[in-house]
């Protein structure tokens, strides 16, 4: 009896000691799998705060009131040049009568190179009248932004800077040229603008291309070529591996056929669009053949129990059922299109592009290419400007993805 016992309650220990190494495994398992969650989650956010950090100083220019005489003559100036030399002129004359008590030089680094644009415009939107003295704010140098932003040391800019803000010359505006100009070489005159209509005319081409070709395509390959045939095995695979290949052998394609052999223009988003359609096209095939093989058979056998043709049922019945799916596959190849630079590194997009594309056929640039651009300078404030655009990068991206789940939840056949 002690026997039967004492072997019960060595059992029931050893099964407590048993259930104790599951549970610290258990726990184990689980503290492992939090911590993966966290560092999978903390890392983009970490980057991503570091990002918020750095665009904070390209969202503001300093600008430096100037009493500017006006006369009437500059009224009737019709000729561009005349305009700019007289504008730069009343800049530099304005310039030295701030400064003429002082113990510094107007000749010194204190407006953008770009300054005098700001004084045609005034002169252009008519804001200015009439003759008189006038008090505008002009863009300051990229070393007196440096210096009010705290990314630049210059002792001699610095005393400058403090006797202007002594004065009541200086004031920290929000930089509009961010959102509405293109590239410059002067950082407070640089923008986005036109590396976002570059990116919008290269996806216009993209999708022209590839979407009729790859849907096409997709419903070829899965409702009249040959099941499990072998040159149908062959054509999937072939396109499975060209979704893989690396982006640069699509860029160097893009350089030998659309540039060296039809001669079409460099660094145009027709160029850039055409190279990217090759990327975009296996995986708008592949995304249309998993749409088509998602669709009840029995809407497919149940068409065709009533006489109607084939194609009829892929146009009338399997097409609308799939397109959900096919959206939703295109816009996540156009998200990932639109974050490409190599392919547009050989075909030329890398160039300096300072105007706004206004047709297919100008030179352009785009987001990706410009983030590389702006990073690789060694000036800081280039690198404020790569974070803000790397921000508006990550916001269409984020954009797209959102609307690409939306509609595959929302217009799914099952969802109905």
């Amino acid at each position: 009896m002690l026997k039967k016992k004492f072997l019960k309650l060595l059992q029931s220990k050893r099964m407590h000691v048993r259930i104790r190494k599951k549970n610290r495994k258990n726990y184990i398992v689980h503290f492992c799998s939090f911590l993966a969650l966290v560092i999978s989650f903390g890392c983009p956010i970490c980057i991503l705060l570091g990002i918020l950090v750095n665009s904070y100083n390209a969202l503001t220019v300093t600008k430096i009131l100037l009493p500017v005489e006006v006369s009437d003559s500059l009224f009737s100036v019709n000729n561009s040049y005349d305009l700019r030399t007289q504008s730069i002129n009343l800049l530099d004359n304005a310039l030295y009568e701030v400064l003429q008590d002082s113990d510094f030089n107007s000749s010194d680094e204190i407006l953008s190179r770009n300054s005098y644009k700001e004084l045609e415009n005034f002169i252009r939107k008519k804001k200015i009248k009439h003759s008189g003295k006038y008090e505008i704010w002009v863009t300051a140098s990229s070393v007196i932004n440096a210096i009010n932003k705290a990314k630049y040391t210059n002792d001699y800019y610095i005393r400058l800077l403090d006797w202007l803000k002594k004065k009541c010359k200086v004031k920290k505006f929000f930089n509009k040229a961010l959102f509405i100009k293109s590239d410059s070489r002067e950082p407070e005159n640089a923008g986005i603008l036109g590396a976002m209509i570059g990116s919008l005319m290269t996806i216009i081409i993209c999708l022209a291309i590839a979407l009729p070709i790859g849907v096409m395509s997709g419903i070829c390959l899965y409702e009249f070529m040959p099941k499990n045939k072998f040159i149908t095995n062959i054509i999937e695979i072939s396109i499975n591996n060209l979704a893989a290949v690396p982006s640069i052998i699509f860029g160097i394609v893009g350089l030998t056929l659309y540039l060296s052999i039809l001669g079409l223009p460099r660094s145009s988003p027709l160029v850039g669009g055409m190279t990217l359609s090759l990327m975009m096209l296996p995986n708008i095939v592949i995304a249309t053949k998993d749409a088509f093989a998602s669709v009840p058979i029995a809407i497919k056998d149940a068409a065709f129990a009533l006489g109607v043709s084939h194609v009829k049922v892929v146009l009338d019945h399997s097409l609308p059922i799939a397109l959900p799916r096919i959206i939703h596959g295109t816009l996540l190849a156009t998200a990932r299109i639109l974050g490409e630079s190599s392919p547009l590194l050989m075909i030329g997009m890398v160039a300096f592009i300072t105007s706004i594309p206004q047709s297919f056929f100008d030179p352009a640039t785009v987001l990706p290419v410009q983030i590389y651009m702006w990073s690789s300078s060694p000036e800081s404030a280039f690198i404020a400007l790569a974070a803000v655009a790397i921000i508006a990068l990550l916001l269409i991206l984020f954009a797209l993805n959102l609307i690409a789940n939306f509609i595959k939840r929302r217009f799914e056949f099952f969802n109905f």
